[in-house]
């Protein structure tokens, strides 16, 4: 059988504990604070952002260096028949263009890229199918990375939309942002990849009421279903046990990464119902 690896950047979410089937490398955008650049899950991780941005530091976010791609690449090229690299969705980030570029510059022929148009813990729902049908032998295609994407959906809550805001994430909540400012919107990522409104609600507990009620939809209509939870700083945790508690199981709880937190805030927690494969 090939040697196969699989690459994705920082901004995937993988549950606590989980155990790829396969080599897994992660490549580190870089979180920006106060000027000073470092690299994500290297140099910051989300306890020491979540503190930073409660202190109010200048946050934002910014690709992976060109030098730590080519130096991740060149390390695993001839280790593997075949690298898989999936990137968060292409509307969120310029780093599947940055990748594409390494990899036609400097000729990786055993390198296939593609684009989740997802992020967080959709893309480690995508990865983990993907290596199961490596595993069996199946050849993958963006086709199947964007049909397991429509067969999950992940739904997120934020304290605040000002994070998204500044760092121009909006996508199509554009025409929405003055009216949510004050609301609680239940936020998705969208087909496209962009994050979208699901639902709103009147305050905390009510858009919690409302995102319980999608999942539950979900679960109702594909009973053979997984369930994964993510939360950013720590005391979300409670919250998003509470949620949990509503359903039958869980397949597994992450924490959110550094570069996501930068464009959520501190007080994000996110539930994704998939597909179960």
């Amino acid at each position: 059988m090939d040697k196969i690896a699989f690459v994705v950047d920082s901004t995937a979410d993988f549950p606590l504990g989980w155990k790829p089937p396969l080599d897994l490398y992660k490549l580190p955008l870089r979180v920006i604070i106060d000027g000073k650049e470092y690299r994500d899950g290297v140099d910051i991780d989300a306890d020491k952002l979540c503190s930073l941005m409660k202190e109010h530091h200048s946050v934002s976010t910014s690709l992976p260096s060109a030098e730590d791609i080519i130096k991740l690449f060149e390390e695993i090229k001839n280790k593997y028949d075949q690298i898989f690299v999936v990137t968060l969705s292409q509307k969120l980030s310029g780093t599947y263009n940055a990748i594409r570029m390494v990899i036609e510059n400097f000729n990786l022929r055993n390198f296939l890229l593609f684009d989740s148009k997802a992020v967080s813990g959709k893309i480690f729902y995508i990865v983990a199918r993907l290596m199961k049908d490596v595993l069996n032998g199946k050849r993958i295609s963006q086709q199947n990375v964007t049909d397991y994407g429509r067969e999950c959906e992940m739904f997120f809550l934020l304290e605040s939309l000002e994070y998204l805001k500044k760092g121009g994430r909006i996508g199509k909540l554009s025409l929405f942002l003055g009216k949510l400012l004050h609301l609680k919107p239940v936020l998705k990522i969208n087909r496209e990849g962009e994050v979208s409104k699901a639902s709103v609600g009147m305050s905390q507990e009510d858009a919690i009421a409302k995102l319980v009620n999608m999942v539950a939809s979900f679960v109702q209509k594909c009973p053979d279903y997984l369930l994964y939870a993510g939360y950013g700083a720590i005391h979300m945790k409670e919250k998003v046990e509470q949620i949990l508690a509503k359903f039958k199981r869980c397949d597994g709880i992450a924490r959110v990464g550094a570069t996501v937190l930068a464009h959520t805030g501190p007080e994000v927690l996110g539930v994704l119902v998939g597909k179960a494969f």
